[in-house]
């Protein structure tokens, strides 16, 4: 019965990159993470990194579309950003990264009833003490952040360490609120939450071991990339659930899931 449930699941994923309706969603959502990560980000001197707001539509695409229709617009359009504003040497990070970024997303979310709650209090205490104990280690530095439009920079404004511990502190006590009263919302920030928490692990990994930054350089980018989880998260959640009380949303992809399971191992029996 396992073997049968996993082959239901591949035609699942297979059934979401060949329908009409995902292969547009894929596109569309692939074409908007490459505008809003080139057209604005937040430049990131110590890294050269940079942050943006393309998480938004990875989210969007992933919650939306599903867990294979995240993963493309992710890993294609975050790397097609990185190559157009000069950023090749992140490229093939940011492919593989937000790839798997965007997958996770989808597929907790659309997959999350399945989750044991004690797995979901789980995932959410890891990323909620990784984000304190990160921001509590940076508390006595200060953060540079510069707007640039594409290559022209425009500012430049300075963050005390301490603001990340404070807003850290309130997300983590926000976050578990929402996981624990909020159904489909809290199943939404938990997806976007681990998605997310790969993300900054995963470039953090790459700067530090393939790149070969230093340490504290690889380091100085994870609140930026946590803000940018944060963020993209606090605007999508809200976006989904409204979408789908005016029904513009179709009913839950979950439900189209568990049918097309079950009918799959009807035919198979």
């Amino acid at each position: 019965m396992i073997m049968e449930k996993e082959a239901g699941l591949g035609e699942v994923f297979l059934r979401e990159v060949t329908s009409i309706r995902n292969l547009a969603l894929i596109v569309t959502f692939t074409g908007l993470v490459f505008l809003s990560t080139s057209i604005f980000f937040i430049a990131i001197p110590t890294s050269s990194g940079f942050f943006n707001i393309g998480e938004v539509f990875i989210y969007l695409a992933a919650l939306i579309g599903g867990p294979i229709t995240g993963a493309i617009a992710g890993g294609v359009g975050a790397s097609m950003a990185d190559l157009a504003l000069g950023y090749g040497f992140f490229a093939p990070g940011t492919a593989v990264i937000k790839l798997v970024e965007g997958f996770l997303v989808g597929l907790i979310f659309h997959y999350g009833r399945k989750l044991p709650s004690q797995m979901k209090n789980f995932f959410m205490g890891v990323s909620s003490g990784v984000l304190v104990s990160i921001s509590a280690f940076y508390v006595k530095e200060d953060f540079v952040f510069g707007f640039s439009f594409y290559t022209t920079k425009t500012f430049e404004i300075t963050v005390p360490g301490y603001v990340f511990l404070i807003i850290s502190l309130f997300l983590s006590i926000l976050v578990l609120i929402v996981i624990t009263f909020l159904k489909e919302k809290g199943e939404m920030a938990l997806a976007c939450i681990v998605g997310g928490a790969f993300m900054v692990i995963g470039y953090f990994i790459y700067e530090r071991y393939i790149l070969g930054y230093p340490i504290g350089a690889a380091a100085s980018e994870i609140p930026f990339n946590i803000a940018q989880v944060v963020l993209s998260a606090s605007l999508v959640i809200p976006i989904v659930s409204y979408l789908s009380d005016l029904g513009i949303l179709r009913r839950s992809l979950k439900v189209d899931i568990e049918e097309e399971i079950v009918s799959l191992d009807e035919e198979e029996d």
